[in-house]
C-alpha cells in the first residue's frame, strides 16, 4: 500500500506529520520536513522512544488521600531530523523558489517514507530532491535518512547541513484534556562531542533520571568536505560537494538512539549499533526492512476484493499497529503509539481489548511481550491496590508507563477497575490461542490469581445474596462511579472463573506451585472465586429486555442527541462531567462491548434489544466505539449498519474523522478495524475448544481473506458468496467451527 500526497497543504501539516511518521515499536519520528516549515504553519516536531519517560508532579487545589502525586510523560527527544540544502546562498524549502513537482509517499511494503521534489531555485537552477526515511524493524535503534540531490542544469557547490538539536520541549494544548497542558523541557544534554566523523550526544531526563545516547554519522556518495562542530545544546555537520548537470549526490545519515531502560551503558550500545549499521550500508538496511515486511505481510494482510479504498485503509492500519507496538517487555502500546504526544504516551486498556488480538493471531511473539509487560508491572498493580484500600490483589493503573497510576481524574481514571479484568481476559485468550502451558505457569497464573483476588476484596454480598461491585466506572466515561456496571462485572466474572480453570489445569501437572508459593495462595480461595462468579450481579431490565449498563443507568433521563448542536461534540469538551453523568448518554460501547466479549449465556433477544437501545444513546465520541458496534451489528445480521460502522472505523485516521489525528494515531481504532473484519464479518470467537466463526459477506465485496496463527498453525480463511473456507497453510491440524459445524482443518 502507498499513501501518496501530491500537494503541500500547510493547514494539514501537523496531520501529515502523524500519517507519515516512521516508527518500529521502539523509536518513533514524526513526519516533519527536514528543512522545517514556513512560519505560521502548525507543526508538532517530535522524536520518541516507547516507554522513555520523565516524571511530572500532579498538582491539585485539594489533594485527597490516594491521589497520585506524580505521573510519567513520554519525552520529546532531541531533534534528529534536520537536513538543509543550500545552493548559491539559497536554502531549499517548500516556499522558496518554485516547486515544479511534489510527491510524498508512505510505502508499507518497503517500510519507508519518501519525498520527491522537483525544485527550481530563485536563480533558475533546477534540482530533483529525494529524501527517504526508515526506522528499522530489524535494528530498532536506527533512524536512517538518505538525502539525494540530482542537478538538472546546475554546476557548482552545494552544501547540506545536518543537525542534532537538544533544545526541545513537549507539545502543549491548554484547551484539550487529551494533551499535556503545560510545556516543559524534559531532556537535557550531559555530554556532546565528536569523534572523527561521529557525533555523540548523551542526555538525561530532568526528574526520572533516565539516560539517552545518540550517535550519528554521515556517509556520502563521493568525496566531500565534511565538518562537524558542537555547542552546548547542538551538533552541526556541514557537507560541501561539487555537482554537475545530470549528476546525483547522496548523503546517508545514520542516527542511533539507545536508552538506559534497555542498556546498561547506552552510549556503548549506540556506538556498537552505529558501527554495525554503517558497515552494513543504507542499501542493505533498506533491503533488510523490505524482507522483514514481506514476511510480516504473509500473515498480516487482509485481502478485500471489491473496495480498493478500504483495502488501502486496512493495510495502513495494520502497518501502523506494527509501528506502534512495543517489541520488548519493557514497553507496551501507547494510545497514540509513538506517532505523537496525545495522552502523553500512556498505556491504557486499549492494548488488551483492541490491539492485543491482532498480535495474538498475527505476531504471537509481540502478543507475549505485551502480556509480559503487564507481568513485569504486577508489583506496581499490587501497590496500586494497596493505595486504593485493598488488602489483597492487584489493581492495574488506568494510565501508566512504568506501572504506577498517572491519572489525576479518578472518576474516569482509577475507578475504571475493568482494566484489571481486561488484562486477565488477554491472558486467558493467549492461553486458549497458544496452549502455552509453561508461560501460564511462569507468568500468567500469578496475574490471574492476583487480579481475581482484587474482585473478592472489591465486591461484597448484598442482602439479596448476590455479589455486587460498587463505585466503579465502566468503559463509558460519560457514566462514572456506579454500582454493578455490567461490563465490569462480566470481566470480573470471567477473571474469577479463568483463574480457577487455569489453576486446576496447571495443578494436574504440578505447574501451579511456582505462582501459588510465591503469593502464598490458599486453595480455599478458589471456592471464593467460584462462588462470587456464580453470584455476580448482571443487571437486567425485564421491561426493556436488555442488560442495564449499571444499577441506576436506566433511571436517568435520556440525553437528546438529535437536539445537541454538532459543534458540541465531543461532549466532554463542552459539558461538565457531572452534567453528563446525570443522563443516559454513552461516550462509547459499554454493555455492547461486554456482549461482544462475553456473549455466552446471553439470549439472542437480549443481545438484539440491548444493541438497539444503546445504539440510540451512544455518541461514539471515543474512537474505541464504532468498531464494537459494527462487530455486534454483524453478529445480529444488521449488515448495512455493520458496514457503515466499519467504514467509519477503517479510515478513521486517514480521513481524520475525530479531528485530532495531528496529536497521534488512534491506535485502538486501528486494531478495531482488524477486529471488525475478523470478529465482525467473519464472526470469530475464541473458546477453549477452538475457533468459532459466523461468516457474513458485506454486499459491496466480492470476497475477503485473512490468515491466523493458532496453536502453532497458520490458517487461511476465505469468504465469498458461497461461504467460508478455512485451509491449513502450515503446522498441525486444528479444530474450527463454522456456523456451529465442527471441522478439522488439515
Amino acid at each position: 500500500m502507498k499513501l501518496i500526497k501530491t500537494e503541500f497543504n500547510p493547514n494539514e501539516f501537523a496531520l501529515e506529520e502523524t500519517l507519515f511518521h516512521t516508527a518500529n515499536g521502539y523509536l518513533g519520528v514524526r513526519g516533519s520536513f527536514e528543512e522545517g516549515i514556513p512560519s505560521g504553519t502548525q507543526s508538532i516536531r517530535g522524536c520518541y522512544i516507547n516507554g522513555f519517560y520523565d516524571t511530572v508532579p500532579l498538582n491539585y487545589p485539594e489533594r485527597l488521600y490516594g491521589f497520585p502525586e506524580e505521573a510519567q510523560r513520554l519525552v520529546n527527544l532531541p531533534d534528529i531530523q534536520t537536513m538543509n540544502l543550500c545552493v548559491n546562498g539559497e536554502v531549499f524549502s517548500m516556499t522558496n523558489g518554485t516547486i515544479l513537482a511534489y510527491e510524498r509517499i508512505l510505502d508499507t511494503d518497503e517500510g519507508v517514507t519518501r519525498r520527491k521534489i522537483r525544485w527550481k531555485s530563485g536563480k533558475e537552477n533546477t534540482f530533483e530532491i529525494e529524501i527517504t526515511r526508515m526506522t528499522s524493524f530489524v535494528r530498532p535503534w536506527l533512524f536512517l535518512t538518505t538525502y539525494k540531490v540530482t542537478s538538472i542544469d546546475f554546476s557548482g557547490e552545494i552544501e547540506i547541513s545536518s543537525a542534532i538539536d537538544c533544545k526541545v520541549s513537549n507539545f502543549v494544548d491548554e484547551n484539550d484534556p487529551r494533551v499535556a497542558s503545560e510545556g516543559i523541557q524534559h531532556i537535557f544534554p550531559d555530554n556532546i562531542e565528536c569523534s572523527g566523523d561521529i557525533a555523540k550526544v548523551e542526555c538525561f531526563t530532568g526528574v526520572s533520571g533516565l539516560k539517552l545516547a545518540i550517535c550519528q554519522q554521515h556517509v556520502t556518495s563521493k568525496a566531500s568536505n565534511v565538518v562537524t562542530s558542537t555547542t552546548e545544546n547542538h551538533v552541526q555537520t556541514n557537507i560541501i560537494a561539487k555537482l554537475k548537470p545530470g549528476e546525483c549526490y547522496a548523503v546517508d545519515k545514520f542516527t542511533v538512539l539507545c536508552d538506559s531502560r534497555r542498556a546498561e551503558n547506552p552510549l556503548t550500545h549506540a556506538s556498537m549499533v552505529l558501527n554495525d549499521c554503517v558497515s552494513k550500508g543504507a542499501d542493505d538496511l533498506l533491503k533488510e526492512q523490505l524482507d522483514f515486511l514481506t514476511n510480516f505481510w504473509k500473515s498480516a494482510k487482509i485481502k478485500i476484493n471489491g473496495c480498493p479504498a478500504l483495502q488501502d485503509g486496512m493495510e495502513f492500519n495494520m502497518y501502523q499497529l506494527l509501528q506502534s507496538a512495543g517489541h520488548d517487555d519493557i514497553s507496551n502500546v501507547a494510545s497514540k503509539g509513538i506517532s505523537g504526544e496525545g495522552y502523553e504516551g500512556h498505556y491504557f486498556w486499549d492494548t488488551e481489548i483492541y490491539i492485543f488480538p491482532f498480535f495474538l493471531y498475527v505476531y504471537p511473539d509481540i502478543a507475549k511481550n505485551l502480556l509480559q509487560f503487564r507481568y513485569n508491572t504486577l508489583d506496581g498493580a499490587r501497590n496500586h491496590a494497596k493505595i486504593m484500600g485493598h488488602t489483597k490483589g492487584a489493581l492495574y493503573p488506568w494510565r501508566t508507563i512504568s506501572g504506577s497510576e498517572c491519572s489525576s481524574f479518578f472518576p474516569a481514571g482509577s475507578a475504571q477497575y475493568h482494566l484489571t479484568g481486561d488484562v486477565a481476559h488477554a491472558f486467558m485468550q493467549f492461553f486458549y490461542a497458544t496452549d502455552d502451558v509453561q508461560y501460564m505457569a511462569d507468568s500468567g497464573l500469578e496475574v490471574l490469581l492476583e487480579t481475581a483476588r482484587l474482585w473478592i476484596d472489591t465486591g461484597n454480598y448484598g442482602n439479596d445474596g448476590k455479589f455486587h461491585i460498587h463505585s466503579v466506572t465502566g468503559p463509558d466515561e460519560y457514566t462514572c462511579c456506579v454500582s454493578d456496571n455490567y461490563y465490569t462485572n462480566r470481566t470480573a466474572q470471567y477473571n474469577l472463573l479463568g483463574a480457577v480453570e487455569v489453576y486446576n489445569q496447571l495443578k494436574a501437572s504440578g505447574l501451579h506451585k511456582k505462582a501459588a508459593e510465591k503469593i502464598q495462595f490458599d486453595e480455599a480461595e478458589l471456592e471464593a472465586f467460584t462462588a462470587a462468579a456464580n453470584a455476580m450481579v448482571l443487571p437486567y431490565d425485564e421491561n426493556l429486555g436488555i442488560n442495564a449498563q449499571d444499577s441506576s443507568f436506566l433511571q436517568k433521563p435520556i440525553w437528546d442527541l438529535a437536539a445537541t448542536p454538532k459543534e458540541n461534540f465531543p461532549l466532554l469538551l463542552h459539558y461538565h462531567p457531572l452534567y453528563l453523568y446525570r443522563y443516559q448518554v454513552c461516550k462509547q460501547a459499554d454493555t455492547v462491548l461486554a456482549h461482544f466479549l462475553f456473549e455466552d449465556g446471553v439470549s439472542e433477544d437480549v443481545l438484539r434489544n440491548s444493541y438497539m437501545y444503546y445504539d440510540k444513546i451512544t455518541t461514539h465520541d471515543s474512537s474505541l466505539s464504532s468498531c464494537v458496534f459494527g462487530i455486534m451489528a454483524s453478529r445480529l445480521g444488521l449488515n448495512e449498519k455493520a458496514y457503515a460502522y466499519f467504514k467509519d472505523t477503517v479510515r478513521g485516521d486517514l480521513d481524520n474523522l475525530h479531528g485530532n489525528t495531528k496529536d497521534g494515531l488512534h491506535v485502538a481504532n486501528l486494531g478495531g478495524s482488524w477486529l471488525a473484519v475478523v470478529c465482525g464479518f467473519a464472526g470469530l470467537r475464541l473458546h477453549k475448544d477452538g475457533l468459532h466463526f459466523r461468516p457474513t459477506l458485506p454486499g459491496a465485496w466480492e470476497s475477503y481473506a485473512f490468515r491466523l496463527q493458532y496453536r502453532g498453525s497458520l490458517l487461511e480463511v476465505f469468504v465469498d458468496e458461497n461461504g467460508m473456507d478455512v485451509n491449513l497453510v502450515s503446522g498441525k491440524p486444528v479444530t474450527v467451527f463454522v456456523d456451529e459445524a465442527k471441522k478439522i482443518v488439515d
